[in-house]
């Protein structure tokens, strides 16, 4: 029977169990490191009459004996609708058995999207915070619902967020988030990069297509900064400190600050180490530098995460069951 779930149930069990999310990202990007899945490259439908908008095709296999999984991924970004109060991103998922490839259900995936990259990133700040990167004040640069739950994700992790900072250009958003977040005593609003750069950790969950954080608007020390808009740094930043990024091959491409940087230099050699190598202990860290971590996003943890779901939600009432959507898959 094929099956399609709501983004409204999606949401709550996504909100409900962050345990659970945490695990199957984890377990995934080491599943990812040791082979057991199938991550080709992104697909990006552009437009000629305008190029900010775009569509992404994430195809994704997991063959482990974990989960056995394939699907696709089809995510929209219009950074125009936030002008309408609208959502930038809109995503749907299929998923696929593995072993006859019929599709099996049909899922709501932006909240997916946001969540598998919000818990992949503070998963890695959160390894690194119990191995010499000590992470007592937090500032956010981009209020947004990514970095809502990005934030939500580093305090179900256990990390102590002392001060928190915040910073966006848009004063709405910033007011609406200091609402949304009076559980912290200490909420600042910065006033300039600079002001915002002055912390452990930096999270930066913007919409900017171009690098715009320079070397003469920040003061660098041994700051975390989680790099989750992917484009907000020059490339100098990048060469000057250590960096971390889930997949070499897929953070290196669509002007990336990390593409960027390789198209600067010519070679890969200032990535240091993937984000598995920080969950599973491998990774020796710099700690006189500051690091960045690049998730570019992962299909292999929209598979994973929808498969979750789908397991979660398979008899659930809320799910709906599409008769007919099939036809007499008999060949006789």
């Amino acid at each position: 029977m094929f099956k399609v779930i709501k983004g409204v149930e999606i949401s709550n069990y996504l909100d409900q169990d962050t345990e659970s999310v945490l695990k199957v990202v984890g377990e995934t990007c080491l599943m990812h490191k040791n082979g057991s899945t199938n991550n080709p490259d992104s697909y990006f439908l552009k437009f000629p009459d305008n190029d900010k908008n775009r569509i992404i095709a994430l195809p994704a296999s997991i063959n482990d004996p974990k989960a056995q999984i394939l699907g696709i991924k089809w995510i929209a970004s219009y950074p125009g609708n936030i002008e309408k109060n609208l959502q930038r991103a809109s995503a749907t998922m299929v998923l696929n058995d593995y072993q006859t490839g019929y599709p099996l259900a049909l899922l709501e995936a932006s909240q997916i999207s946001a969540h598998r990259t919000a818990a992949s990133g503070a998963m890695t700040v959160g390894a690194l915070s119990t191995r010499g990167r000590e992470i007592n004040t937090v500032t956010l640069v981009g209020c947004g619902v990514l970095g809502q739950k990005t934030i939500n994700y580093v305090v179900a992790l256990g990390i102590d967020i002392k001060k928190l900072i915040i910073y966006d250009i848009n004063e709405q958003y910033v007011g609406s988030f200091v609402e949304r977040n009076n559980q912290f005593d200490k909420c600042t609003i910065a006033s300039t990069l600079k002001e915002a750069f002055d912390s452990d950790l930096v999270i930066l969950t913007t919409t900017s297509e171009n690098p715009y954080i320079d070397m003469s608007d920040i003061d660098l020390k041994r700051q975390v900064i989680l790099n989750i808009s992917l484009r907000d740094l020059s490339p100098v930043i990048i060469e000057n400190s250590v960096n971390v990024v889930d997949d070499i091959d897929h953070c290196l491409k669509a002007q990336t600050s990390c593409h960027l940087t390789e198209q600067k230099l010519g070679n890969r050699g200032f990535i240091n180490a993937v984000i598995a190598d920080v969950l599973d202990g491998s990774f020796e860290d710099d700690t006189s530098k500051p690091i960045v971590i690049s998730p570019f996003g992962l299909g292999v943890l929209d598979l994973a995460l929808a498969y979750q779901i789908y397991k979660y939600k398979y008899d659930d009432a809320s799910t709906v069951d599409v008769e007919g959507f099939l036809p007499d898959m008999k060949r006789l």
